[in-house]
């Protein structure tokens, strides 16, 4: 083999080299952002005082189409003998109710 031969070759094999870094690369990216998904999607139905784990409330009225997180300031609006409580987040979209944008 002749030296152009040579480096055509060995530029092919440092390219295959990086490709397959950046392979690796890109897979450990996407495991890490779904890890990262699951953790935002448990952290909306659970919430951590004091090392406690609490799951978080969801409060609808009897007269209304969306829920909210009891922190949201229109769940706040809602008098007692109209508010319903959700213990999750599925239990309110299978009543009916819609996320409120706190949601």
């Amino acid at each position: 083999m002749n030296q152009l031969e040579e480096n055509v070759v060995n530029s092919f094999r440092l390219a295959k080299r990086d490709i397959i870094s950046l392979q690796r690369q890109v897979n450990e990216i996407s495991q890490a952002q779904e890890r990262i998904v699951e953790i935002l999607t448990r952290s909306k139905e659970v919430k951590k005082t004091n090392g406690k784990v609490h799951r978080k409330a969801y409060v609808a009225s009897k007269e209304a189409t969306k829920f909210h997180i009891e922190a949201c300031p229109f769940a706040h609006n809602i008098k007692p003998k109209n508010k319903i409580k959700f213990k999750s987040r599925v239990k309110a979209l299978n009543e009916g109710f819609k996320p409120c944008e706190c949601v």
